[in-house]
């Protein structure tokens, strides 16, 4: 009975022995080539990922800003670029199976063959038909290889990255991509695939706004919400946006890629489309905005001190940002080429996004936000008056401006009296009497010391200071002299221009909202945005008819604001915000080892260290030798020119809330001097521009106006 189950045993074993043999002869023997042809398939035709449209920026009237426009890439595959010692013999087995080689030859020969085509053939002409060097081209390559060795290491195993081909020049032109085809482009290791190129439409006034594309980085890498999906996430070499709206609105915008999946002989096995990404359309009217900084660049040109300045317009019930303009600007096209000269334009800093991104000291225009916490706190009533004598206690401290320029007083103030004068004595005394910490509480329900809501990396929160960030930074607590700087706008309190603006409208509507910036075809599914509690009716109705006198009543600080628009009015209120002058010019004692010591003038540490990069020094000690405007310690210091306001129909009583479409706006000077001389005339001539512009456009849409226009 054993000897039997054993025979059966034995008898299965053989047949299954016969199988295994049977079966490697037909791999080995029967078979080969196919499998060969498959390895070689795997290792030279990996998945080709197509780049994806990204969508466009639009501004409020449909115009396109920035779009993509068909271009081309010359991409080599990963094998190359990283000197993969199993990628060049694959490459040649396919070679000679298809008869591109003689059968008998070694592959070792071919191997040397295809180094030498990379080497001699294809790296020099791909340099003369692109005008990119060859050690730049190598350069580039070696970029790749390190962005995704990189990407290879955090994952702890073989990455798609290293099958696939990665665009070493981009864009090319329309005969250097003939000229590839024809020459270069039968190498497997090399391939042609569509493209687009970023392409900004005569929008230099935006350019701060619009912000750029930039190389992908390994931060943005890591924290892309999309890295997990093949056809949505960020890849090495790609470009994705690094600021302004591109980088704001870079989920929306950014499309999703295409798949294509080829054998050897060019047969298509599998294809999905490409999908266009999202447009943004902006809340900004890019003729406006364009009109708008030309105005402030001509009110910058003719201040006492040149430098910059900033102009926001909000629409109050919306917050619907409408202008956003910093000057100087600079042109799109053109920022990698002038980089370097606009990084070294330390008085116009023409890359600091003046109206989100600056801080600057708010002057008179927090006596608003003052007066209606007084008047809400119970510390004053609107008929209460202060004496002003010029000076608070002393002539020599916490003086009225008026007693600065003139040597006078405004003698009695009240409530209105003091905003239409801008009286610096009866805010001081509001400041005593609410102390540093109350007026700092009341600043924040302004919406001072938070970003404004745009959602741009570049906006500042500007500073409501705390105890704990007095000591922090200052290494003190609150003090008596505090509650009157930030009474006027000084000491450690700063604000952007686009706050300054949404206090305009929160003053005007009576109530805190974040403001709008753009839209997208999303907008529908965005979180809601929260406003504010409402703010007291009370104050508010005392503060609206004191800025009503400012501009409209004989003597007030912004006469040169007031309107010529029938039927509308500003109210305002002025500033003049002391500033420290910009260090252009710094002496530096430097050291090096062995002893030496000298004194370098330069720009800016980063400038002497680039210039010295070669022997870096230490720099022991620093000292500013120039500013401007020019000024000397003991020198009273130079002010920035401010006006924040609001308009409202012609019949809206003084103090009421607006009535009819009500836009707020803040402008600023750097070193303008006085706001009702400088920042008036100018947020006069942009206000009357807004208006002219938005009662045209609500024209067009009432008679049926043509359809916005569409990328």
């Amino acid at each position: 009975m054993f000897e039997s189950r054993l025979k059966w045993f034995s008898f299965l074993l053989g047949l299954l022995a016969l199988a295994i043999v049977l079966r490697l002869v037909d791999i080995q023997l029967l078979h080969a080539a196919d499998y060969e042809l498959l390895a070689g398939r795997i290792l030279t035709r990996a998945p080709v990922l197509l780049p994806a449209v990204r969508g466009s920026i639009l501004d409020r009237d449909g115009q396109v800003l920035v779009c993509d426009e068909p271009a081309y890439d010359v991409c080599v595959h990963y094998g190359v670029l990283s000197g993969n010692d199993d990628y060049l013999p694959a490459v040649a087995r396919e070679l000679r199976r298809r008869g591109e080689r003689p059968a008998g030859t070694p592959l070792r020969e071919i191997v040397a063959e295809l180094r030498m085509q990379i080497t001699e053939v294809m790296w020099p002409r791909l340099a003369a038909i692109t005008g990119v060097s060859v050690a730049d081209l190598i350069e580039r390559g070696e970029r790749i290889r390190a962005r995704v060795e990189t990407i290879r290491q955090a994952a702890g195993q073989p990455v798609r990255e290293e099958r696939m081909f990665h665009p070493i020049v981009e864009s090319v032109d329309e005969s250097a991509l003939l000229a590839i085809r024809m020459e270069l482009e039968r190498m497997p290791w090399l391939t042609i695939t569509p493209g687009s190129r970023r392409v900004v439409h005569d929008a230099d006034h935006l350019a701060h706004l619009l912000g750029r594309t930039g190389a992908v980085s390994a931060e943005a890498l890591e924290r892309d919400p999309d890295r997990d999906d093949e056809r949505r996430a960020l890849r090495p070499g790609e470009r994705c946006g690094v600021s302004g709206i591109e980088l704001a609105g870079e989920e929306q915008l950014r499309g999703v890629r295409g798949r294509l999946v080829e054998d050897l002989d060019r047969r298509v096995i599998e294809h999905a489309d490409q999908q266009r990404g999202s447009d943004v359309r902006l809340t900004i009217s890019a003729e406006l905005q364009r009109r708008a900084t030309e105005m402030l660049g001509d009110a910058v040109a003719n201040s006492i001190y040149p430098a910059g300045g900033a102009a926001v317009v909000i629409d109050v019930a919306t917050r619907e940002v409408l202008v956003l303009a910093s000057w100087p600007d600079y042109a799109s096209e053109r920022f990698s080429s002038d980089y370097a000269a606009l990084q070294e334009d330390l008085v116009g800093r023409p890359l600091l996004f003046r109206a989100v991104q600056a801080q600057y000291a708010a002057g008179s225009t927090c006596k608003a936000v003052t007066l209606v916490a007084a008047l809400t706190e119970g510390v004053t009533t609107p008929s209460r008056t202060v004496e002003c004598r010029g000076f608070l206690h002393t002539p020599d401290a916490f003086r009225c401006w008026i007693f600065n320029q003139y040597g006078s007083s405004h003698g009695p103030m009240d409530a209105e009296l003091a905003v239409k004068n801008s009286c610096n004595i009866y805010f001081y005394v509001m400041g005593e009497e609410l102390g540093p910490s109350k007026l700092c509480e009341w600043f924040t329900q302004f919406g001072l010391g938070r970003p404004a809501g745009t959602g741009l990396i570049e906006e500042s929160p500007g500073i409501v200071p705390s105890e704990a960030w007095l000591l922090r930074h200052r290494e003190r607590t609150f003090q008596n002299a505090d509650a009157r700087n930030f009474a006027v706008g000084q000491g450690e309190i700063t604000i952007t221009p686009l706050q300054a603006a949404n206090v305009g409208a929160t003053i005007a509507s009576g109530v805190w909202r974040p403001v709008k910036l753009y839209d997208t075809d999303e907008s529908a599914s965005d979180p809601p945005r929260e406003a504010g509690p409402p703010l007291p009716a009370v104050g508010l109705r005392v503060l609206r008819r004191g800025m009503w006198r400012v501009v409209n009543d004989e003597g007030g600080t912004a006469e040169m604001a007031k309107l010529a628009t029938p039927g509308v009015v500003m109210c305002g209120k002025t500033g003049s915000a002391q500033a420290s002058p910009i260090a252009i010019r710094w002496r530096f004692r430097c050291t090096w080892p062995g002893g030496r010591e000298e004194w370098v003038v330069a720009a800016s540490r980063d400038v002497l260290l680039a210039a010295l990069a070669d022997d870096p020094p230490t720099i022991v000690d620093a000292e500013i030798v120039e500013r401007y405007p020019p000024w000397q310690p003991g020198d009273r210091l130079p002010s920035h020119a401010w006006l924040v306001g609001y308009t409202q129909d012609a019949d809206t009583p003084p103090g009421d809330v607006p009535r009819g479409r009500s836009y707020a706006i803040a402008v600023v000077i750097e070193f303008g001097g006085g706001g009702g001389r400088v920042a008036g005339p100018l947020a006069r001539r942009i206000m009357e521009a807004v208006l002219a512009h938005e009662g045209a456009a609500a024209t067009s849409r009432d008679l049926g106006g043509a359809a916005p226009q569409t990328p």
